[in-house]
């Protein structure tokens, strides 16, 4: 039960439903990505997430954003562009489904770099280079989780869990 009140037009989500759309939002562009193009393999945690001060508060209450883990594609994207723009029309999908619109695009060097973001304040990078690297910020949230932490990058991007330790005799 939150301290909270209810039913204000300006509510603002907790961590636990902020942290689950985050996932279920890399989930569908990892596997939209992977089905597009199945030589990028999966997608691994290439740098640590981290929930940080959105520099907002909510009533009086600091908020948050969650910053998942930049998602990078082991095996690389076919080279020619073509292949870039398809990968980014699969996430333009993804994207638009659960309500973000595209921000920017940009070329430089032969990388794309294109942005989504929502209404919320949720956004969505995506890089397509050498590799291809995926990363999510979410709008800001109220802290406080009902649940235990877990990570919100999907299970592909998962490494295997340590085995566990063996007893010493």
């Amino acid at each position: 039960m939150s301290a909270l009140p209810r039913g204000t037009e300006d509510e603002i989500p907790g961590q636990d439903a902020t942290h689950e759309r985050i996932r279920s939002l890399l989930e569908a562009v990892t596997t939209a990505l992977l089905e597009t193009q199945p030589v990028l393999l999966a997608f691994r945690d290439h740098r640590p997430e981290r929930d940080r001060s959105s520099g907002r508060s909510w009533h009086g209450l600091q908020t948050l954003c969650h910053v998942s883990a930049l998602l990078a594609a082991d095996g690389s994207p076919a080279p020619d562009r073509a292949g870039a723009e398809r990968l980014l029309e699969a996430v333009e999908g993804c994207a638009v489904a659960r309500g973000l619109r595209r921000r920017s695009a940009e070329e430089s060097h032969g990388i794309l770099e294109a942005t989504w973001a929502g209404p919320e304040g949720d956004l969505l990078e995506v890089i397509v280079g050498v590799r291809v690297a995926v990363r999510a910020v979410s709008a800001p949230f109220l802290p406080g989780s009902l649940e235990p932490v877990t990570t919100t990058s999907p299970v592909s991007a998962l490494s295997p869990p340590t085995p566990p330790p063996r007893l010493v005799r």
